[in-house]
Formats: C-alpha cells, structure tokens, sequence
C-alpha cells in the first residue's frame, strides 16, 4: 500500500498525465450531474468524443433500461455512504449506433472547485463476460443443429406461460410434431442428408409458424409447438402449412390440444403428445387435435 506522504510535492499536472493515460474508464461529474472531464477510455467506454459529451448528463447514453438506476444514484450514494463504501453499480452505455457496453460502475463523492460535490466515476468494462455469459446462456437453450431452442429452452418459456400473471383471455395451442419414417431416411440417405432435412425443414416451418410462434426442436426427429393469440384458433391450417414444407417429399404426423382454464401447459402437452401418438397410428402425415 503506497504511503500518501509518497505524492508530497507532486505537480498536480502529474494527476493529470495519470488520468488522461489510464486505460480505466474515469469521469467526473459535477453538483448537476453534467460531465466536466473524461479520460479517452470513458469516451471509448461511451462511444463519444469528449467534445460531444462535455457538459452533459451520461443519462443521455445510459441504456434506457437502466434510467430508473441512474435516476436513483444519489440515494444509492448515500446509503453505501452510510456503510463506508463507495457506490458500485451495474449499467449499460449505448453507443450512437445502437451497440451497447457494459460496465461495473464505482461512483465516488469527490471535492470540486469551492467544496462543492461533484462525483467520480470509474468504470470497469464487463462487456466481453457479459457477451460471453449470454453464448453460454444461449448455448444451454439452443439446439446446436437447427438453431432452433432445444426441450429445456422450449420447456422454460412454457413454463412462463403457466405462471397465473401470464395468462390471457388469448387462447393456446401446443403441438408436438414427429417426421415420420426418419430412420428409414436416414438408413437410405445416411445421416449428413437427414441432418440437412432437418435443418432445412427447421428454417421453412419455423417461416410458416410465424415470429409469434415458439418453435423448437424437442428431440430426434421430434418438433414442439406453441401458437398463441388469433393464430391458436388457426393451429390445423397452420401444422398443414407445415407439413407442405417439408423438404424431400417427406412427411410428419402431429398431435395438438387448447390451453383449457384449469389445465397446466405441461397438462396440455401431455394431451397433444397422446393426439401425436394417435396420429403415427392412423399413418404418415396425420394430424391429430381438438378439431378431430
């Protein structure tokens, strides 16, 4: 730990040089809140030349998500005060073109000029773990094959809908699909062309369902389904639309059932799988639901 009487007789010019070279994101703000210096790692940290930040509030490139925070932050400074620390926040900067960086943020009570309160602010940028955090993230919920998410992804946002906060007076219909004789595709074409049928009919389907829709690879050969609103009255038109999509001449067999007001989704998945299995039992290409 450095001594302070080690910086007796400093020029302050030095703290200057220090600052302005320090490859850690620092600004300081006045009693107003508005910028009156930044490092060139601050302005980086902002995507914005000092000339264009000079003077103002960082609220101005704060991610809009994040003003409430900001908004706060004197009160916040005053509670970590009360504990004897030093403010440290999480936020996002938004550049001019839309990119956004994140940062742990230790915000300091500092002296300016007549004892008036100004605030340091020093920024540790996090962006790279959070981008690597959220690969990660993705990776636990996407199937690597199809892009599509996998069971456990498809599972959770399910389960959101189950919560009593989400539900709607829109309806919901899930759908589990099964292409039918994939083996046999396989077997014939080996398994690169049914890795690509499945690629190929995961884009196309995915196109027909609609943004809307929660489209997901459940297994194997295996596709779940979730239509919500308007489109949910539409789910035999729509798993028909589906199946003409289907690359190779190939075919699925599909069972479907509607969100009932005392039933679970995981209950009515339940149902759709049973419709799916009664389908692959009336041949290749049926579709099973509440219409049938």
């Amino acid at each position: 730990m450095i001594d302070a009487t080690t910086f007796d007789g400093v020029d302050d010019g030095w703290f200057r040089v220090m600052f302005d070279a320090s490859t850690v994101p620092i600004g300081l703000a006045d009693e107003d809140g508005l910028l009156r210096a930044a490092n060139a790692a601050y302005c980086a940290m902002v995507g914005r030349s000092w000339p264009q930040i000079a003077g103002r509030s960082s609220r101005e490139f704060t991610h809009p998500d994040d003003l409430d925070q900001h908004a706060a932050v004197e009160g916040l400074m005053a509670q970590a005060r009360a504990r004897g620390d030093d403010l440290r926040i999480e936020k996002r900067y938004v550049h001019p073109d839309g990119t956004v960086r994140w940062g742990w943020v230790s915000v300091s009570a500092v002296s300016g000029p007549g004892g008036r309160a100004w605030t340091m602010a020093v920024i540790h940028d996090t962006t790279e773990r959070r981008l690597a955090e959220d690969r990660l993230l993705a990776a636990a919920v996407t199937d690597p094959l199809t892009g599509l998410l996998n069971r456990r992804g498809w599972l959770e946002r399910l389960t959101e809908l189950d919560a009593p906060s989400s539900r709607t007076d829109s309806p919901l219909v899930l759908a589990i699909l099964d292409l039918d004789q994939f083996k046999a595709y396989n077997d014939s074409h080996g398994h690169p062309a049914g890795d690509q049928l499945l690629v190929e009919f995961a884009t196309a389907a995915s196109e027909v369902a609609g943004t809307g829709a929660l489209f997901s690879r459940w297994g194997g050969e295996e596709f779940a389904l979730a239509l919500a609103g308007p489109r949910a009255s539409q789910a035999h038109t729509v798993l028909r639309a589906m199946g003409a999509v289907v690359p190779d001449s190939q075919t699925f067999s599909a069972g479907f059932a509607a969100l009932r007001a005392t039933e679970t989704v995981i209950g009515c998945f339940d149902r759709a799988d049973a419709r799916l299995y009664r389908a692959k039992r009336d041949g290749p290409g049926q579709i099973r639901g509440d219409d049938n």
